[in-house]
């Protein structure tokens, strides 16, 4: 009876330990895809990475050159001025550190409405423009509004990361303390727990590289769709070192287990009766 009392409570405990590994692992795999994802400071942060993307630059340099020509070349005449040569010295400023820093604030707006985060339209003003085109004349344009397109995918995926990741790391931490209240064997802890890191290590994988570099450039035609799989491509080997921590770990506690469970083999004590038995009928 106390043997069957045992086996239930060291089943009860794996299981706890599982789900809190599986909560953790989606607490933390969530926060990599929001880094990645839904995070427009952080876009801000890298925005010498997002305009490393050549569509994504020619697109803001293009549009920029485009709807200012007109009304600010008059203004700077007689030096020659032109949608063309707009466009050359734009893409020169995109092109430097000082530049894009310069750009950080079009970036974060135009991240923030495409995952739902600003329902403003995004829109670069005069005095934006005036370090970008190199001119004071800028200051007198009308502002000028970026076409980026609001994602319903990406806005209700970012609206809900907000509220289960919360909700997740809570789980944690109540189903690792229920899973130490039913005692576990160090074995079925350290086996759970390898499953949890490899668990982890999928999830990682999946929401901090996958969802952000294939998927959500899949969920639009807009260039600003590709701001997600630029940062996950930045922030890929810090990610491939998290993978081989995370599987070596793993790896390591299910070797540890398997020790275990043959050194608890050998250090049982054989059952005197049965022993006795077998001396009896050889």
């Amino acid at each position: 009876m106390i043997g069957q009392t045992l086996a239930v409570r060291r089943t009860l405990a794996g299981l706890l330990f599982g789900l809190a590994y599986a909560c953790a692992s989606l607490t933390i795999a969530g926060f990599l895809l929001q880094r990645t994802a839904f995070d427009p400071d952080n876009s801000a942060d890298a925005a010498d990475v997002v305009l490393g993307d050549s569509q994504v630059k020619a697109e803001l340099v293009n549009f920029i050159a485009d709807n200012t020509a007109t009304e600010l070349c008059p203004q700077v005449a007689p030096a020659p001025c032109d949608a063309a040569t707009l466009r050359v010295l734009v893409a020169t400023v995109a092109s430097n550190p000082e530049g894009q820093q310069l750009m950080a604030k079009i970036v974060h707006d135009a991240h923030a409405h495409l995952i739902g985060e600003q329902d403003a339209p995004v829109q670069i003003t005069g005095q934006q423009l005036v370090p970008i085109v190199r001119t004071q004349a800028a200051a007198s344009l009308r502002p000028i509004t970026l076409p980026v397109p609001k994602v319903t995918a990406l806005d209700i995926a970012n609206h809900t990361l907000d509220w289960l990741l919360p909700i997740a790391g809570i789980a944690t931490l109540v189903f690792v303390g229920l899973g130490f209240t039913a005692h576990p064997e160090r074995s079925a802890l350290f086996k759970s727990l390898a499953l949890g890191l490899l668990l982890l290590a999928v999830l990682a994988a999946l929401l901090g590289y996958v969802v952000p570099k294939f998927v959500v450039p899949a969920l639009s035609d807009s260039v600003w769709a590709r701001v997600p799989a630029r940062l996950a491509d930045d922030s890929l080997p810090l990610l491939i070192g998290m993978e081989l921590l995370l599987i070596g770990g793993a790896l390591a506690l299910l070797a540890g287990t398997g020790m275990m469970t043959r050194r608890r083999r050998w250090s049982t004590p054989v059952n005197t009766h049965r022993y006795n038995e077998e001396r009896r009928w050889s």
